[in-house]
């Protein structure tokens, strides 16, 4: 009883380290239940669920103080975790979401090949993610940050077509520029203040000059990238249409947010003053007016392009990135108005938790659709209320909610940041700011009406033919969708239990005026003036989709290529960049190459013109310099490509021997089935041994690493 109590105890304590720890254990199960499918999927929901409850134990524990756990440092860098209120708010809801995903996979993936390395790379993906939000410094978010950028790459490929491949490939490449800028920031940020603690540091940033602006700029788009901020984006729509159903759930309604998270500590928190009093808002100001405009681009061009797509999950997918307009928005207005931000901070954190349901739900529904129809394109649908009832209300719910309509989540949420914004306006009345609100009112107009486009495209009117039979929906699928549609609801409907107990609190880890958090705890939302700010874009958004509709115009209209950034902006520039570095090589080897000649030849000019020598003997040394120097260069050369040749040839040769063998044995009818499983070339069995060496690391930190 004494051990058992002490290593309750010990659990408690390190409550961070289990929640990041207990997915690697999954991993490696999931990988010894490969051929039994049953253990595998109830290993990946049941540990899924240990990690929910781990997170609520946590969000509990943080409610008294935060969960502090470091470690010595080596070469000047340590790992800490350190979890205040918005982090473990931030951990609850993307491990609730993660549960709910992991339960619809059980259905949607079973008809799906590589079902192993799904599930595996599932539970990788909520290591790298749930670690984000439960870290205190930047170096151990960035290895979490990257940890979950790689480890999601398998699930966007998982349907291994051209055009998933290509997909991944894209998102592959932007994450490792990402991650790129994102390290650039945090050295520098160490350089300027000698810390990367997720701290205040307006104060020492401001001795750092000029610096300052570089750092906020790499650490944002590097963020901004996972964000999905305009015009760092263009992964995104291509990703979530290849990617399973409950992984574009978690890519949309989750993973996005880490980028998010990270904007927020750094826009929000690591550059502001750790006080009020301060004078040293003024940068974070500035900063919080450019994020305002690069959100009102983001969230208005992207509805734009949701309103005339017709693939569900591409629809979906901008809308994700309009939604994420919506946030950093509030984000941009929290920081514009500093120590008096509190209420966009409570409506962009109230809108992370509305669209972590909503749009994780969409997603997880569409899939469902898919799984019963084949069918992603709008103009292959319709009529599907009757066959799929639950699915139909769970998602009129959902669109209500991202919709903004009273009752639902997203009036909450939209009703607090359309607060914000007009609040931003009053602080210097600056007209760019009142044309941000009226873009922010048209975009909630362009909202209702893509996404009640796709409502009735899916459920309403006639049954295409080839749709004769539609499978029942699945038992789990029901339970899921009800309970998003339920959570869409509470949030909706309680407003006030849900920024008592969760967002306000979470607002004292940074630094708002107490009297701005009351503020935002005694709004009341049912009043005149809110119901019409939210009444009128709902009236615009069902006029439009009845004129579009009527004048069928979905159908008329499509972009031209010159409109896409990835063609018009980030292919030539990868084009130029690849010819300018070319070209640049080039000139380097011929500047060396002719260095040869000219050198000599100059060295004897200067030396003729003081008159140290007579006649031709610099020349003639030169010449013999010259010659000698390209000849020992030729020798080097030579040996140098013969030794490559000589180890490389005779380990391609060794290689293609001993994969020989191993294939033979591995293929063999009558080879043992234990070396089919337990050898080098079964990437299954390589990951089991990567991810057996994670969990004994982290297992030796957990037992001695105080």
């Amino acid at each position: 009883m004494v051990v058992l109590s002490a290593a309750i105890n010990l659990t408690l304590d390190n409550l961070p380290l289990c929640i990041v720890t207990f997915p690697l254990l999954a991993t490696v199960l999931i990988a010894l239940f490969n051929r039994r499918e049953i253990w595998r999927n109830l290993v990946a929901v049941s540990f899924s669920g240990i990690v929910f409850y781990l997170c609520v134990q946590l969000f509990l524990n943080v409610l008294e103080a935060p969960v502090v756990l470091t470690w010595p440092q080596y070469l000047g860098v340590g790992f800490e975790f350190k979890v205040d209120l918005f982090g473990a708010l931030f951990a609850l809801f993307a491990s609730l979401v993660w549960f709910m995903a992991a339960l619809f996979s059980w259905t949607y993936m079973s008809h799906e090949h590589r079902r192993t390395r799904y599930y595996a790379f599932l539970m990788l993906t909520l290591t790298g993610c749930l670690g984000v939000f439960l870290t205190g410094e930047l170096f151990s978010l960035f290895f979490f940050f990257e940890m979950m950028s790689l480890t999601s790459y398998v699930l966007v490929v998982h349907a291994e077509t051209k055009e998933a491949m290509a997909a991944g490939r894209n998102y592959l490449y932007l994450s490792i520029f990402g991650g790129l800028s994102l390290l650039a920031g945090i050295l520098l940020l160490q350089y300027a203040t000698g810390t990367t603690a997720i701290t205040p540091q307006g104060e020492m940033l401001a001795g750092a000059g000029s610096t300052r602006f570089f750092i906020t700029a790499f650490l944002m788009i590097g963020f901004g990238i996972k964000a999905g901020m305009v015009p760092l984006h263009i992964w995104l729509p291509k990703a979530h249409p290849v990617a399973p159903s409950p992984a574009s759930a978690l890519l949309s309604g989750i993973m996005i947010k880490t980028g998010a998270y990270g904007i927020i500590r750094v826009v929000n928190l690591i550059i502001t003053p750790a006080a009020a009093e301060h004078g040293h808002w003024h940068f974070s100001e500035n900063a919080g007016y450019v994020m305002i405009w690069f959100a009102v681009v983001t969230m208005f061009s992207a509805a734009v392009m949701a309103l005339f797509q017709s693939n569900i999950k591409r629809i979906l997918a901008y809308s994700s990135i309009s939604q994420m307009g919506y946030i950093l928005m509030g984000v941009g207005c929290a920081a514009y108005l500093g120590y008096e931000g509190a209420i966009a901070f409570g409506g962009f954190t109230y809108h992370i938790l509305n669209h972590a349901f909503f749009k994780a739900g969409l997603f997880m529904m569409a899939g469902a659709i898919y799984a019963r129809t084949h069918e992603l394109e709008l103009s292959r649908l319709g009529g599907l209320a009757r066959s799929a009832p639950v699915t139909t209300v769970a998602f009129l719910v959902s669109a209500a909610g991202i919709a903004g309509f009273p009752g639902f989540n997203g009036y909450i949420s939209k009703t607090l940041l359309h607060h914000a914004i007009v609040e931003a306006f009053q602080h210097h009345h600056l007209f760019s700011l009142r044309l941000a609100e009226i873009i922010f009112t048209l975009t909630g107009a362009l909202t209702v009406c893509y996404i009640f486009k796709l409502f009735t495209g899916i459920f309403t009117g006639s049954r295409p033919a080839h749709l004769t039979s539609i499978p029942r929906e699945p038992f789990l699928e029901k339970a899921v969708f009800g309970a998003i549609a339920a959570a869409v609801l509470y949030l909706g409907l309680a407003p006030q239990a849900v920024l008592k107990k969760a967002i306000a609190p979470a607002a004292n880890s940074f630094t708002y005026d107490s009297y701005k958090i009351n503020y935002l705890l005694k709004q009341h939302f049912l009043n005149t003036a809110d119901l019409v700010g939210v009444l009128i874009p709902i009236a615009l958004g069902l006029t439009l989709l009845y004129v579009l509709k009527r004048r069928k115009l979905f159908q008329k209209v499509s972009f031209p290529a010159w409109l896409s950034i990835d063609r018009a902006v980030y292919a030539p520039l990868s084009r130029s960049s690849l010819a300018l570095f070319t070209a640049a090589g080039g000139g380097l080897e011929q500047g060396i190459d002719g260095s040869y000649l000219r050198i000599p030849a100059a060295f004897g000019a200067v030396c003729r013109g003081m008159g140290l020598f007579e006649g031709d003997l610099i020349d003639r040394a030169g010449r013999r310099l010259n010659k000698a120097v390209v000849q020992v260069r030729e020798k080097i050369y030579a040996l140098w490509m013969a030794l490559i040749n000589a180890v490389f040839g005779n380990l391609a040769l060794l290689l293609r021997r001993g994969f020989k063998t191993l294939f033979q044995v591995d293929y063999r009818p009558r080879g043992s089935k234990l070396f089919q499983v337990v050898n080098i070339s079964n990437l299954d069995f390589d990951l089991l041994l990567i991810v057996m060496i994670l969990v004994i690391i982290l297992g030796l930190i957990f037992l001695f690493g105080h």
